[in-house]
């Protein structure tokens, strides 16, 4: 074939493997969260919790009644989500997510150090992330082989390298010197890239952590500081039988004691069971259905679309009025405090940052009545951990709208995208046939890195990766546990003769 067309050849295979290799756009390269409105501290979008405010009429119905009309009737109806999840069973499911206190998988998918036990895994690693440019890269430089050996005018075996004095392997050795230019700026940035965006999940991490780990001193604090009462061989407090100490029983709480304990751990550990229904998470046993680690679990989509993540949210079922009437029913809520939250005038959003200040005033309530003892030193340590916790609350949401900058995700998407477009033209002087496994190599390493990079970027699943993600639904199981069990029952059972001196 003349060489008049062998330069229109390739430029239109260069074309093809450029429109075929370049990822579809993602939420997580356009680098967009959902705006917060100002002075909210909240990271969820108000479309997706506006339909859990109630809207209620003059007289206080939220159904609207006779007197509030057809009006407050369509308001109503508007805000409620038009999926299945608004059936009475979802509210079931929700509200028995909201108690758990046992978790059913790892807070991350885990691993063995054994080598062949890692090569063997697909769900969760770079493998299943990049597959599909894998092979695209792969193919792209079989056709480029093909097709310099169709036009060139020189022959050699397959396997062999290229002759340099070829016209065609000529032209191909201009690209190799950019190439080399771009591999070594590339593998500088995506490393620092993939340090970055692992040290952001970190961050989460530890900051999910740190959330438990305030809520934990807190019940402890409140266990240790309430009153104290009598016991017998029957029981403490309004349980005994009679005035007297019986060597070795324990020393557990006074009625108005257990009455502050109850209370206060039961606010706090909902408040964390709020906050976790308005952050959006994919990875909350809800959105991800539960995925469970390993590859004989079936798949779950989780590249949703903002329709299905709104759709799948907890939030607006859960801290809507229905979802909060079901707690009541299961001794979550008293009616005066759902009652209460209803009319504080805040978005169900806010819903857990109440909770943490009526922790805060019946603390303060009960040392001034004695229910609690400790004094100015308890007092001050309590409001300090509360206080510790409404910043770990603030974390997540500022960490997450802050993660990259929108300038440096495109710049190394573009890096990488554009490594790998150049790499079949630029490794083919100097391999030959051998640059297409070469070829799927480099691009497994270099988009391996960048998307690992992205799903550290996601550490919930909101942008479809659910490699890496921090399991919401295990974080409210643990707490449950700790806030409603751990501490409570420790505080009861300290010995009386360890107790009274």
């Amino acid at each position: 074939m003349g060489s008049g067309f062998r330069a229109p050849l390739i430029c239109m295979l260069a074309t093809l493997t450029i429109a075929a290799i370049l990822p579809r756009s993602s939420a997580l390269s356009q680098a967009k969260l959902p705006h917060r409105a100002a002075g909210a501290r909240s990271v969820v979008p108000s479309t997706v919790l506006r339909s859990a405010r109630p809207t209620t009429s003059t007289g206080g119905s939220v159904n609207g009644g006779a007197a509030s009309g057809r009006r407050s009737r369509r308001a109503f109806d508007e805000g409620k989500p038009s999926f299945p999840g608004w059936k009475r069973e979802e509210i079931d499911r929700l509200t028995g997510w909201a108690v758990s206190d046992e978790s059913n998988r790892p807070i991350i998918c885990e691993y063995e150090p054994d080598a062949f036990w890692l090569w063997t895994k697909w769900r969760g690693t770079v493998l299943r992330l990049v597959l599909a440019p894998v092979l695209i890269s792969a193919i792209s430089s079989g056709m480029l082989d093909a097709l310099v050996h169709y036009l060139s005018s020189s022959d050699w075996p397959m396997l062999a390298v290229p002759p340099a004095e070829d016209p065609i392997v000529m032209q191909l050795q201009g690209v190799n010197k950019l190439y080399g230019y771009e591999l070594t700026l590339c593998t500088f940035i995506l490393t620092f890239f993939t340090a970055e965006a692992y040290k952001h999940w970190r961050n989460i991490y530890f900051t999910t952590r740190a959330i438990q780990g305030r809520i934990n001193d807190i019940c402890l604090l409140v266990t240790i500081g309430a009153e104290r009462g009598d016991c017998d061989e029957v029981g403490c407090g309004n349980e005994a039988e009679f005035d007297g100490i019986v060597q070795g029983a324990t020393t557990g709480y006074s009625e108005a004691g257990a009455k502050l304990v109850d209370k206060c751990t039961r606010m706090v550990k909902l408040s964390h069971t709020f906050f976790w229904s308005a952050t959006p998470t994919c990875s909350n046993g809800v959105g991800d259905e539960g995925l469970e680690d390993g590859d004989h679990a079936p798949d779950v989509d989780m590249r949703h679309d903002p329709e299905s993540i709104q759709q799948k949210a907890i939030g607006p079922l859960l801290l809507s009025p229905e979802g909060l009437q079901e707690l009541v029913s299961v001794g979550q809520l008293t009616k005066e405090e759902r009652s209460a939250l209803l009319n504080s005038g805040l978005d169900p959003s806010q819903y857990c940052y109440i909770l943490l200040q009526w922790v805060g005033l019946h603390v303060m309530n009960g040392l001034r009545t004695g229910a609690m003892t400790g004094g100015n030193g308890l007092e001050e340590n309590v409001l300090r951990q509360i206080t510790s916790l409404r910043a770990e609350y603030f974390t997540i949401g500022d960490n997450t709208a802050g993660r990259m900058p929108l300038a440096y995700v495109q710049l190394v998407q573009v890096l990488v995208d554009s490594l790998c477009i150049l790499a079949p033209f630029a490794i083919y002087p100097e391999l030959g046939t051998l640059s297409i496994p070469a070829t799927a190599l480099l691009t497994l390493f270099f988009k391996g890195l960048l998307e690992l990079s992205k799903s550290f970027l996601d550490p919930f699943g909101n942008e479809g990766y659910p490699g890496q993600n921090i399991r919401v639904d295990v974080l409210v199981s643990e707490l449950n546990f700790g806030a409603s069990s751990r501490w409570v029952n420790a505080g009861e059972s300290f010995p009386y003769n360890e107790f009274y001196y």
